[in-house]
């Protein structure tokens, strides 16, 4: 029997969903949500476990969105619809597509990390801004790293922002969320060496090695990466500023080491 749309702003799955957008929700619930069909497509993809799907076709922008839902209708994952007024009321972004899950929170363990031979490992460091974790994690996929370190970060991964910055490409990524004593104690076990970008290095980040394993060591937009973590940085890294600006947006400088890193580790300009 066909259940009917989810007509009220005030059902509880609605509720529920504005709750999650709150890190302390998530956190109680063991719950988040992902909004955007690419967004979906993206956890799909990972086999990252839904536990529910809620769509308006009003607002479907592509027969896609119909093609999604068919096939999560055949699916174990719950599905239910909702009307144009309690979707406008659950949804996080301002144009919506029509398109909410919710899914479990997936905690991987540093102890079980497991990386290739000479491995490329983005560490951040007390990030506090959704957008660029978003932006970092896009450009760590473009590179090909390896693995995706958040350790004492202000944000959780599934903050929404952070989901739709990333453009999904989170659920592709291997990431570990730990505390400074965690890593420290990980990072005393493997042979890598880290790197990090300061305004004082002599080192242009074009000449280091990354062909090494490697882990580049990215610090909070607001203070940068703490002096307990440069000291144990072996090797410090300059991007040259031309203008008058004294450093680039964190996920910038970012995507420009990965991206030297990629580069040397192919042996050919990108």
């Amino acid at each position: 029997m066909q259940v009917p749309p989810i007509q009220s702003r005030q059902n509880e799955h609605v509720k529920n969903l504005v709750k999650l957008r709150e890190r302390k929700h998530r956190s109680r619930q063991g719950l988040f949500f992902i909004e955007g069909l690419r967004e979906l497509q993206h956890a799909c993809a990972a086999q990252h476990p839904l536990t529910a799907i809620y769509f308006c076709p009003s607002y479907f922008s592509s027969a896609q969105h119909a093609v999604f839902i068919q096939k999560m209708q055949a699916s174990q994952v719950s599905v239910y619809e909702m009307s144009p007024e309690a979707f406008s009321k659950a949804a996080f972004r301002e144009h919506p597509d029509g398109l909410i899950a919710t899914a479990r929170i997936q905690n991987r363990e540093l102890a079980t990390l497991q990386l290739p031979q000479s491995p490329l490992v983005l560490i951040l460091e007390g990030i506090e801004k959704p957008g660029n974790l978003g932006a970092m994690v896009r450009s760590a996929d473009g590179a090909a790293a390896d693995a995706i370190i958040m350790v004492d970060c202000v944000l959780d991964l599934y903050n929404p922002n952070a989901i739709r910055a990333s453009q999904g490409l989170l659920f592709a990524q291997t990431i570990v969320q730990c505390d400074s004593k965690q890593l420290s104690v990980w990072l005393q076990r493997q042979a890598i060496q880290l790197i990090a970008t300061t305004p004082q290095a002599q080192q242009a980040h074009w000449e280091v090695d990354y062909t090494a394993s490697s882990a580049l060591l990215m610090g909070s937009e607001s203070q940068g990466l703490s002096e307990t973590w440069l000291q144990k940085v072996q090797q410090h890294i300059a991007i040259p500023m031309l203008g008058k600006a004294d450093s680039l947006n964190v996920a910038a400088a970012a995507a420009i080491c990965l991206y030297e890193a990629r580069r040397q580790r192919q042996g050919a300009k990108l």
